[in-house]
């Protein structure tokens, strides 16, 4: 067997380590996950440097409960922005609020933490816990299942192609993930009407410190906080903006909710469509795919990326109680067995947080519901846990 930089030949007595493909959030969490557990892991990525924007910025009650069973939540809350009270408002007037303080799960808040920095720690964790297990500028080509083992085939710095043995191969490469497509595991959905554009600006002293959900008659805007005195927005729009400018975000903002944006040092500019897609399995024999690999929701809501962490943090729990070094195929694990009834529950409420951000002809009816929910403790309640993964068939936490 031949490896690439940092890998070594193991002897025939010893434990091969399971491979990863991708280091974003998820192959990072998967690997920090496993490492956790006893294993030995190997990560490949075919990057050459950690993302630079902030993109994904929600990290939900059962993410941070994982979080500090990793030991990394500390860190986590050192620059990360605790988020108590959610708020709803029409444009003009407050509609109600939510206490994530009443929800049932402990810590009972949210986290707002950019994605750059989410992976910048998970990063630095995981060479510290497996030093030279991860591999930049390195690609998964393709593998071949011989039942009891994998032998995938990777792509080195120097473009040369070599082969390495694992019990497991994971794919966290995405939604457009290579290995699942060469594994002919199909992936299935539809996309939605909606599209967004979002940025991110210096914040103003005036505005409310809290993440605020503004429900329109022109659409959606949300309003988040962020670390070094920064607020992202979103707004939903018509069409997809293929070039958006920050202009563009301002002048619906101003025209929606009456809120000027400091143009002068916009950070980040994106605009996004929406789908739901999920691969019809998620284990094959000893080949899996976790996160976005495995499924997209809506990111309306913030949950795609704790849904990964879900999954990945189900599948150590399953690998620890197999042995993956005997030979034959392995059984379905629990991910493969029931992870999907998460997976749909997940997507029922990002698709509902998109409905109540729809232009609407019955607009007025909607916000006198809104304000009627938010305004009952026991409605109040239920929309806080819905809004923060409470109630959702969870991996047990040992």
């Amino acid at each position: 067997v031949t490896t690439s930089e940092g890998l070594q030949p193991k002897a025939s007595s010893q434990k091969q380590p399971i491979v990863i493909a991708g280091a974003g959030p998820a192959g990072l969490f998967m690997g920090l996950c496993l490492v956790h557990q006893g294993f030995q892991v190997q990560i490949f990525e075919q990057r050459s440097e950690v993302i630079s924007d902030t993109r994904s910025l929600g990290i939900h009650p059962p993410s941070l409960c994982l979080l500090e069973k990793l030991g990394l939540l500390n860190e986590f809350l050192k620059k990360g922005i605790q988020v108590h009270t959610g708020l709803a408002h029409d444009g003009r007037q407050g509609l109600g609020r939510i206490e994530f303080s009443e929800i049932d799960l402990k810590p009972s808040y949210l986290l707002i933490h950019p994605q750059n920095q989410t992976e910048a720690i998970l990063k630095q964790a995981f060479m510290e816990r497996m030093p030279n297990g991860l591999h930049y500028g390195v690609s998964i080509e393709s593998f071949l299942d011989r039942g009891s083992d994998i032998e995938v085939l990777i792509r080195s710095h120097d473009d040369q192609l070599q082969s390495y043995h694992t019990p497991i191969l994971i794919a966290c490469d995405g939604k457009n993930s290579r290995l699942r497509e060469y594994a002919q595991i199909s992936f299935d959905g539809h996309a939605y009407p909606d599209t967004y554009i979002m940025g991110d600006f210096p914040a103003h002293s005036t505005q409310a410190k809290e993440p605020t959900v503004y429900i329109t008659q022109e659409g959606l805007i949300e309003s988040f906080p962020l670390p070094d005195g920064q607020r992202r927005w979103v707004a939903k729009t018509d069409r997809y903006l293929k070039n958006p400018q920050p202009r563009q975000l301002s002048e619906l903002i101003k025209k929606r909710i009456d809120v000027e944006l400091d143009l002068s040092n916009c950070t980040m500019m994106s605009s996004f469509g929406v789908q739901h897609m999920q691969a019809n399995k998620r284990q094959q024999n000893r080949f899996f795919v976790v996160g976005d690999a495995a499924h997209v929701v809506s990111p309306i809501g913030g949950q795609g990326m704790n849904l990964g962490w879900l999954g990945a943090w189900q599948l150590s729990l399953d690998l620890t109680e197999t042995n993956i070094e005997a030979p034959g195929m392995l059984a379905p694990t629990t991910y493969e067995r029931q992870f999907h009834t998460t997976i749909r529950e997940v997507a029922k409420r990002a698709e509902w947080n998109m409905k109540m951000g729809r232009k609407s002809s019955l607009y007025r009816l909607k916000i006198q519901g809104i304000r009627l929910l938010l305004g009952l403790p026991w409605t109040a309640r239920f929309l806080a846990g819905r809004f923060s993964m409470s109630g959702l068939s969870l991996p047990k936490i040992p």
